[in-house]
């Protein structure tokens, strides 16, 4: 199940496409991958920015989704 949350980029790495961010509630950082990126986005995230995403439950840990930059 997905719960729609916010947080902040805490690392993005552009050759990989994977980062994490620090969700806003204090959980455990949730993976980035640059396909979960809203398709109307047309810049990739930076250290420090502020997101919007889904969280959703990956075979490793928590996972964003549908992540739209603020």
């Amino acid at each position: 199940m997905s719960r729609k949350m916010t947080g902040i980029v805490k690392s993005f790495d552009a050759i990989s496409g994977k980062g994490f961010i620090i969700p806003s509630d204090g959980r455990k950082d949730v993976l980035l991958h640059i396909s979960a990126l809203y398709s109307g986005e047309s810049e990739s995230p930076k250290l420090g920015d502020r997101v919007e995403f889904c969280r959703m439950n990956g075979l490793k840990g928590p996972v964003a989704a549908n992540i739209y930059l603020s």
